[in-house]
C-alpha cells in the first residue's frame, strides 16, 4: 500500500483572499471560475479611496467611486474626458452598459462622446476587438499564473489581481457588444413642447421615446427654422441632461414664428424627428398688447437715486448746533443707556426679540431687550405706521437723530418731539444690544389694560453679535415662558406677559414671512377690510408676504396671444375663466394650455376662501397690468366686487389658513429683497387708486 502523499503547498494565502472564499461560500456563490459579473463587481467593489484612477472605479461600475473622484478639482479638467489606452471614453461605458445614473454622473461633470466613434460599424469592429483583445491578456495572464503555481513559487498575488482585472474587463466588454448588438436606433421623443419664456427666447420640453427599451438615449438634437421646411436652420442645439431634457432657444427676434423639431441619439446614432407642440411659436410678451401699463424694472435705482439727492446739505449748514444739542441732551441718557426697562409704568416701549433656532436674546435678568419711548403723542396708529417706516432704514437712524435734534432747536411741534423720542429710543437699544439691524417690525402693537403699548422688531441671528453692555446671552424660549408663568400676575397680562405668551406664534410668524414663492405665475385676489383707522389686507398664514394665490405654472412669463385672449374674454369678470367657453376659438389661438391651467387655478384658489363657485362671475380680472414681483414671479390679479371690496367685515370669515395684516405692514414686504419691496409698495397703492 503506498504511503498518504502530502499535499502540496500552494503557497502563503492572504486573509483578505480567505475572507472572499469564505464569504462567497457563506453567500451560496459560484467558485471562482463559475461567478457571473455581478458576483465579480461584488467581491472587487472598494471604497473610493481605494481606486487608482477613474478608468478602474469606471471598469466596477462603481457610481459612488466615480461621483466622489470626479468631485476633486484635478478630475474635472481631465479625466472626465480621459481617453483610455484602449480607445474609450467613460460616456462610453455607462451609454452601452445602459447605466443611467452612472450616465447622469457623468454628463453633469461634463462628459462628451467618443470623438473617433461615430457610426455603428465602427462601434461593431472596435467592441470585437475590444473582446479578443480581454480574451488573449486573461489567457497570457492565467498560463502564466499556472506555470507559477507549479513551480511553487510564493509571488502569486499580483498574477492573481492581473488574473481578475482582465476576467473582469472581459466579461464588461463582452456586456457591452451583447448590448450594442440587441439596440436599435432610438425612436422619436414622445413629445417636445414648445413655450415661451420671453421676448427673445423659447423653451422645448421634450420627453423620452414612448416604449424605449433597447437602448439608452444619451442626448438630444433641436433644431429650429423661420421655415417649415427647415431650409435654411436658423440654428442646432443639444441636450446633454437627459434626466430633464429641456432647451432654451434665445437670441431670436420678436414676433417671427420660429418651428422646432426634436432627435434623440444613442449608441447605434440619430433618430427621426419629431415636431414640436403647438408647430411654432413667436416670442412675445403681454407689454406688447395695447391698453397696458409697463412699469421700470429696476425701481430701488430710482429710489436710491433719490435718496441720495436729498441726503447731505442740511447736515453741513447745522454741524455745531447738533454737537452742543448732543451734549447738552446727552447726561441723562448717558447713565441710561446701556439699562433696560424691567416694570412698565403706563407708555410706549420698544422690545427686540433676537432669535437663534429655539433661542432667544436676554438681558442678565432673563428679560427680553426693552427701551422705553418718551412718547408725547396720543396717536399709536400714525406713530406705529411712521415707526414701520423706520425699520426699513435702521442705518440711517443716527443721521435722522442729528437732523431732528438741530431742528428742534427751533421748532415747538409735538410731533417733530415724538419722532425725536422714537429715534432716541432706537439708537439706545441699538447701542445696548451691540446690532443696528434690529429686523422686522410685528404687524400689531401689544396693548394691556393698564395703558402700555408695547412695539416688537423681530429678527433671525446668522452672526455673532457685538458684544453688547450690559453682556446678553441666550436662553431657549421654554424657559423664558417658564420664567414668566412662575412670576406673580396682575389681574390681567401685561404687555410683556403677552408678549412672552405670543412669543412662539410671533417667530413662527417672522419665519414664515422670510420665505419666497416658488418661481411661476400665479392668480392672486386682493381681499381687504377697512375701519376706522386703516385698511387690512387678507394673506395666506404659510406665505404672508404675499396675497392669497395659487399656482398656475411653473413659468412667470406672460406671452402677447395669453394676454390678449385674456383682455377680450376676462373682462365681464373671471366667470369666463370657469366656463367652458368656445374651446374652438381657444384652440386656434394656441393658449389652450394657459386657460386650462388659469381655470385650475382660479377654482382651486376659491375654494379654499370658501367662495361658491357660481360668484366667481362677481370677479373681476386686472387686465391693465401683470404684477411682477422681481424675475422669477408674475401675478395675475383678481379683484372682488366693489361691494365686497369696500367691506367692512373681515374678508378671512370662513377663509381657511387666512389672516389680515395691515396695508401698509403688507406694502413694506421687508423680508423681501429691496426691488420686490419697492415694486410691491405701488402695486397695490397703484390698483387701489384705480378702482
Amino acid at each position: 500500500m503506498a504511503p498518504p502523499q502530502r499535499r502540496r503547498s500552494l503557497g502563503p494565502v492572504s486573509p483578505k483572499r480567505i475572507y472572499r472564499s469564505l464569504s462567497l461560500k457563506l453567500r451560496g456563490g459560484a467558485s471562482h471560475s463559475e461567478a457571473e459579473p455581478s458576483d465579480w463587481r461584488r467581491r472587487l467593489s472598494r471604497g473610493p479611496a481605494e481606486y487608482s484612477c477613474l478608468w478602474d472605479a469606471l471598469e466596477n461600475e462603481d457610481m459612488l467611486a466615480v461621483q466622489h473622484l470626479l468631485s476633486k478639482e484635478k478630475a474635472k479638467d481631465g479625466w472626465v474626458n480621459s481617453v483610455s489606452e484602449f480607445g474609450l471614453v467613460p460616456l462610453d461605458v455607462a451609454a452601452l452598459t445602459h447605466n443611467a445614473p452612472l450616465l447622469q454622473v457623468l454628463v453633469k461633470a461634463g462628459a462628451k462622446h467618443n470623438p473617433t466613434l461615430s457610426s455603428a460599424s465602427d462601434w461593431s469592429l472596435k467592441l470585437d476587438e475590444l473582446v479578443s483583445l480581454a480574451e488573449q491578456k486573461l489567457e497570457e495572464w492565467r498560463a502564466e499564473l499556472l506555470l507559477r503555481v507549479k513551480a511553487e513559487l510564493q509571488s502569486q498575488t499580483d498574477l492573481q489581481k492581473n488574473v481578475d482585472q482582465w476576467t473582469q474587463r472581459w466579461e464588461l466588454y463582452r456586456r457591452m457588444r451583447d448590448r450594442f448588438h440587441t439596440t436599435a436606433p432610438p425612436g422619436p421623443p414622445a413629445s417636445a413642447v414648445l413655450l415661451v419664456t420671453s421676448d427673445s427666447c423659447l423653451c422645448v420640453r421634450v420627453t423620452e421615446p414612448a416604449g424605449q427599451t433597447n437602448g439608452l438615449i444619451s442626448r438630444y438634437r433641436v433644431e429650429w427654422s423661420s421655415s417649415s421646411s427647415f431650409h435654411p436652420l436658423c440654428g442646432t442645439g443639444f441636450i446633454t441632461n437627459t434626466r430633464n431634457p429641456e432647451f432654451s432657444i434665445t437670441g431670436l427676434q420678436t414676433g417671427v414664428q420660429y418651428y422646432v423639431r426634436v432627435s434623440a441619439y444613442n449608441v447605434r446614432g440619430w433618430g427621426s424627428f419629431v415636431s414640436s407642440s403647438p408647430l411654432c411659436a413667436a416670442p412675445s410678451s403681454w407689454s406688447a398688447c395695447c391698453g397696458v401699463t409697463v412699469r421700470p424694472r429696476n425701481p430701488a435705482a430710482a429710489v436710491r437715486r433719490i435718496s441720495q439727492q436729498i441726503r447731505e446739505p442740511t447736515l453741513i449748514e447745522n454741524t455745531s448746533p447738533v454737537k452742543r444739542v448732543s451734549v447738552s441732551r446727552g447726561l441723562k441718557q448717558l447713565f441710561h443707556s446701556s439699562r433696560f426697562v424691567r416694570l412698565l409704568q403706563r407708555g410706549v416701549y420698544l422690545a427686540c426679540v433676537f432669535y437663534q433656532k429655539d433661542s432667544v436674546l436676554v438681558t442678565p435678568d432673563d428679560q427680553l431687550p426693552l427701551v422705553e419711548i418718551q412718547s408725547c403723542s396720543t396717536s399709536v396708529t400714525q406713530d406705529f405706521l411712521w415707526f414701520c417706516k423706520l425699520s426699513c432704514a435702521w442705518t440711517q437712524v443716527p443721521r435722522l437723530l442729528q437732523v431732528l435734534s438741530s431742528s428742534s432747536l427751533s421748532s415747538s411741534s409735538s410731533l417733530l418731539q415724538n419722532r425725536l423720542s422714537f429715534l432716541r429710543a432706537v439708537a439706545q437699544l441699538q447701542a445696548s444690544v451691540g446690532c443696528v439691524d434690529l429686523g422686522q417690525v410685528y404687524f400689531k402693537p401689544l396693548k394691556d389694560q393698564q395703558g402700555n403699548v408695547l412695539l416688537v422688531t423681530l429678527r433671525e441671528v446668522t452672526t455673532p453679535l457685538t458684544p453688547s453692555d450690559p453682556p446678553l446671552h441666550w436662553l431657549p424660549v421654554c424657559s423664558l415662558e417658564k420664567n414668566q408663568s412662575e412670576t406673580p400676575l396682575l389681574p390681567e397680562p401685561s404687555a410683556v406677559e403677552l408678549l412672552t405668551h405670543r412669543l412662539k406664534e410671533m417667530l413662527s410668524y417672522h419665519r414664515r414671512s422670510q420665505q419666497r414663492a416658488q418661481s411661476g405665475l400665479y392668480v392672486g385676489v386682493l381681499k381687504l377690510c377697512s375701519s376706522v383707522d386703516q385698511l387690512r389686507i387678507l394673506v395666506p398664514q404659510r406665505l404672508p408676504n404675499m396675497l392669497c394665490h395659487s399656482r398656475v405654472r411653473n413659468r412667470p412669463h406672460v406671452s402677447r396671444e395669453e394676454w390678449a385672449w385674456l383682455q377680450k374674454h376676462a373682462v365681464g369678470g373671471a366667470c369666463d375663466s370657469q366656463e367652458g367657453g368656445d374651446d374652438a376659438v381657444i384652440d386656434s389661438s394656441g393658449v389652450e394650455g394657459f386657460v386650462k391651467e388659469l381655470r385650475s387655478a382660479v377654482t382651486q384658489l376659491l375654494t379654499k376662501l370658501n367662495v361658491p363657485l357660481e360668484r366667481a362671475c362677481e370677479y373681476r380680472v386686472y387686465t391693465q397690468e401683470l404684477l411682477q414681483v422681481g424675475d422669477q414671479v408674475s401675478v395675475i390679479l383678481l379683484l372682488p366686487s366693489c361691494e365686497e371690496f369696500r367691506s367692512r367685515q373681515s374678508p378671512a370669515e370662513g377663509a381657511q389658513h387666512t389672516f389680515t395684516v395691515p396695508l401698509h405692514i403688507f406694502e413694506l414686504g421687508k423680508s423681501l429683497p429691496t426691488d420686490i419691496t419697492v415694486r410691491q409698495l405701488y402695486y397695490c397703492t397703484h390698483v387701489l387708486m384705480n378702482l
